[in-house]
C-alpha cells in the first residue's frame, strides 16, 4: 500500500478534548452521549464553528476544531463549541466535565458506543477496551512534507514528558487516590500500539512499519496506532496525543501553544539541515513516568541521562527556547500564562484536584470544583 502525506502549511492547528458527560444529581458518569449530541446538532444548539463526536463510551464525547490559522481561533472555536455541550448536556439533565479520568465511576457502570469500528475494538481488546475510562487531548500541527514530519516527530520526542506533566489532570480512579498526577497515562499504556513511538531514520521506514503491520493484523488502519505521538499523513499534520484532558479551554490552548511553538522550532531546523544526537529510549521512558507519577512536582533526566533537573526549572528553560517561534506564531499570550501553571502550586488540574480532596475528602466536590471552573470560563465574561 502507499501512504501518502497530505502536505500543510503555515503551522496550522487542530485540536480534540474528550469530555465528561456528568449526571446533574449523583456528579457520576452519564451514559448520555447519543442524546447529548443529537441535541447539539439540532434546531438552535447547530453551528457552523467546531464539531462534536462519539467516542468509545457513551459517557464520553470529543469536541473538535476545523484547521485553525492561530491559537487564537482556535481558543474561540472550543469555546463556542463547548458552549453548545454545556447547553444541549442541561437538555437532558446533564454537565459537562474537563480531565483525564472521573474520580469515582467505574468502568463496569459505562456503555459502549454503538457501531461496528466500537464492537471490533472491544471483541479485539476485551478487558483493556472495557476500562477505557478515560479522556484525553490531540493537539495537530500542520507540516509540508514526510521528511519534514519524522524529522520533527523524532526531535519532539524528549519533551513528551514536559508536556505530559503540564496537561496531568487524572490523580484519581475508581475512588482511589492513585498516588499518581497522571493514571490516565498508565490506562492507555495498555493499548497494544499505544505509549512512545520509534525513532524513524525515513518517511520510508515508518510507512514500512505501517505496512507491516496491516499485513500482519496487528492493525486494520493507521487510526488503530495510538502513540503518545504520530504523523497524522491524511491531515498532513504531526499529532500529539500524550495529554490528559486539561480542566479549562485556556490550559488546552496554552499547551497547544507550546506544542505549535515546537513543531515550528523543529521544522525550521530541519528546513536548515541542523543534526541531532538520537537520545536514548531509556531515558525518555523513565522521564514519561516520572512526569506521570510527580507531575510538575518532578526531576528529569538530562538528555545524556546522567542527571536530573527540576521539572519546573526545565520547563521555564523550554519556554525560553521558544520564544521566538511563539512570537512568530503569535502566541506569545498563551505561551505566558503556562509561566502561571509552572510556577504555582496549584497549577495543574491534578493539583488542584488534590486540594480539593485533602480538603474535603469527597470525590463529589472534586467534580463540582471541575464543573464550576469550565462553567465560570466558558458563561463567564472570560
Amino acid at each position: 500500500m502507499t501512504i501518502s502525506f497530505n502536505n500543510s502549511k503555515g503551522f496550522t492547528v487542530g485540536m480534540e478534548l474528550e469530555l465528561q458527560l456528568i449526571d446533574k444529581d449523583t456528579l457520576a458518569l452519564a451514559n448520555l452521549s447519543d442524546e447529548v449530541i443529537a441535541a447539539v446538532k439540532a434546531g438552535p444548539l447547530a453551528r457552523a464553528a467546531g464539531d462534536v463526536k462519539h467516542e468509545l463510551m457513551k459517557s464520553n464525547l470529543e469536541v473538535v476544531t476545523g484547521v485553525c490559522a492561530d491559537l487564537d481561533q482556535a481558543h474561540g472555536e472550543l469555546k463556542e463549541v463547548i458552549g453548545r455541550v454545556i447547553d444541549g448536556a442541561a437538555t437532558e439533565g446533564a454537565l459537562i466535565s474537563m480531565a483525564g479520568t472521573h474520580p469515582f465511576s467505574l468502568a463496569k457502570d459505562q456503555v459502549i458506543t454503538a457501531g461496528p469500528r466500537y464492537r471490533r475494538l472491544v471483541d479485539t481488546l476485551q478487558m483493556v477496551a472495557r476500562r477505557f475510562n478515560i479522556f484525553g487531548m490531540h493537539i495537530h500541527v500542520g507540516v509540508d512534507g514526510p521528511e519534514r514530519c519524522i524529522y520533527v516527530m523524532n526531535r519532539i520526542l524528549y519533551y513528551l514528558p514536559h508536556i505530559l506533566a503540564l496537561s496531568s489532570n487524572s490523580p484519581f480512579w475508581e475512588g482511589e487516590d492513585t498516588g499518581l498526577r497522571s493514571y490516565r497515562t498508565k490506562v492507555f499504556e495498555t493499548l497494544p500500539t499505544a505509549g512512545l513511538p520509534f525513532y524513524f531514520e525515513s518517511w520510508d521506514t515508518y510507512t514500512r512499519l505501517v505496512e507491516s503491520y496491516i499485513e500482519t493484523g496487528t492493525i486494520e488502519t493507521i487510526r488503530e496506532i495510538w502513540w503518545d505521538v504520530r504523523p497524522h499523513p491524511d491531515f498532513g499534520t504531526v499529532e500529539l496525543r500524550i495529554c490528559d484532558t486539561p480542566s479549562t479551554i485556556g490550559e488546552a490552548v496554552s499547551i497547544a501553544a507550546l506544542v505549535q511553538a515546537l513543531v515550528k522550532k523543529f521544522s525550521d531546523e530541519y528546513h536548515e539541515e541542523v543534526p541531532y544526537k538520537r537520545l536514548s529510549s531509556a531515558v525518555i521512558r523513565e522521564n514519561k513516568w516520572r512526569a506521570c507519577r510527580y507531575g510538575l512536582d518532578g526531576e528529569l533526566l538530562t538528555a545524556d541521562g546522567h542527571s536530573t533537573f527540576k521539572l519546573r526549572e526545565g520547563l521555564l528553560d523550554l519556554l525560553e527556547m521558544v520564544a521566538p517561534e511563539s512570537e512568530a506564531l503569535g502566541s506569545t499570550k498563551y505561551i505566558e500564562k503556562l509561566k502561571y501553571s509552572i510556577e504555582s502550586d496549584s497549577g495543574t488540574g491534578a493539583a488542584r484536584q488534590l486540594d480539593v480532596w485533602a480538603d474535603t475528602g469527597d470525590f463529589k466536590e472534586i467534580v463540582k470544583a471541575q464543573v464550576a471552573r469550565l462553567y465560570a470560563e466558558v458563561k463567564g465574561s472570560e
